[in-house]
């Protein structure tokens, strides 16, 4: 008998290796899976003062769905908010982009998301970390 293929095991080694990688980021102060056991997302908390932010509350929230087969493409999304500022990127089916990469930001809560295509350096969950916390620090930088 061989090995199934679990999404939901695939998904949480994943957000396990991105919650890794978030502990060793030096912005990161704390670091939750969720649910605990099989987790569905991340959140991070952020010290982003050390990128001349000043924000107390700043999340950073991953999502990831590693596919409902083992060679699927995963769907996922790497998402700051603050008090003041909501945005992030995302690999996923989305009608207002072609593609499945984008960003997208909105300036007041309440208020409709904007999009832009975007294209990921690599779709492997450390990696990722790092190229997205480069862009959230260099996007925080022009806001």
């Amino acid at each position: 008998m061989g090995d199934t293929y679990d999404s939901a095991a695939a998904s949480h080694r994943a957000l396990r290796a991105i919650q890794q990688e978030l502990e060793r980021h030096p912005i990161v102060t704390e670091v939750r899976g969720f649910p605990a056991g099989e987790f569905i997302r991340v959140v991070a908390r952020l010290e982003t003062e050390r990128w001349g932010r000043d924000s107390e509350d700043a999340t950073f929230t991953v999502r990831w769905f590693a596919g409902e087969t083992a060679d699927a493409t995963p769907e996922f999304s790497f998402h700051y908010s603050d008090a003041t500022t909501d945005f992030g990127w995302h690999h996923e089916p989305n009608p207002h982009v072609d593609g499945w990469g984008h960003f997208q930001e909105r300036n007041a809560a309440g208020t409709a998301y904007s999009y832009e295509p975007h294209s990921f350096g690599s779709l492997t969950p450390a990696r990722l970390v790092w190229e997205v916390m480069s862009l959230t620090s260099s996007r925080l930088k022009t806001t």
